[in-house]
């Protein structure tokens, strides 16, 4: 974990060290990322970051869990307001606010690919995982308050219906982060809305026999 002097620092100069961090680690990989250019990046010498953080392993897992906390729904969401009506309209906006963070602050999708291409290091690749599971905590929560609205299946075992909303969205994650360079703000808003309506019709309740949709 970065020392809490890290997390006291003026707003600007965090930006600045988690960005160049994040675009580094994406471009280079963890193992040929060069804690001097990180400084360089950031505008900071390189002893500045071993002031905030133990080692280059320490810095690569505070920029991703940075980046989760920003982008993942927990923490954003009450579960105890969603109801029938709000429960699928609350994550669609959650999914554009993600896809506007993401546009201001590019670093955030570099930080996405690392997620999805975690380095070999003990350290480092054992926090991605634990992340991943607490992603993986929350989808229970989530489809668990669905169920009981009525918004989301119940036909299927839960651990089925978590396995296929963590493989499709990080599918979908995965390939868009791997192609957000090529993609323009209308097409990457296009493909995330088609994803998001199939991720809701595979996992809404099914209609009755005979019903329309």
């Amino acid at each position: 974990m970065s020392f809490s002097r890290f997390e006291k620092i003026e707003p600007e100069r965090r930006r600045r060290v988690l960005h160049a961090a994040a675009q580094e680690f994406a471009s280079e990989g963890f193992d040929r990322a060069s804690l001097g250019r990180i400084a360089g990046g950031a505008g900071v010498s390189k002893p500045a970051l071993y002031y905030y953080f133990e080692d280059k392993a320490d810095l690569f897992v505070t920029v991703v869990r940075e980046a989760w906390e920003r982008l993942m729904p927990a923490g954003r969401i009450s579960m105890e307001s969603l109801d029938a009506r709000s429960f699928w309209p609350t994550l669609e906006r959650l999914r554009d606010d993600n896809l506007a963070q993401c546009r201001e602050e590019p670093w955030l999708v570099a930080v996405g690919k690392l997620a999805y291409h975690p380095p070999r290091e003990a350290a480092a690749a054992g926090a991605v995982a634990e992340l991943f599971e607490g992603a993986r905590s929350f989808v229970r929560e989530l489809l668990r308050r669905g169920q009981e609205v009525g918004a989301v299946r119940r036909d299927l075992p839960e651990e089925l219906l978590i396995d296929m909303l963590t493989a499709a969205d990080a599918a979908a994650d995965h390939w868009i982060v791997d192609h957000w360079d090529e993609l323009g703000p209308e097409e990457s808003e296009r493909i995330a809305r088609v994803i998001f309506d199939a991720i809701r019709s595979l996992l809404s309740p099914p209609l009755p026999a005979g019903g329309r949709s």
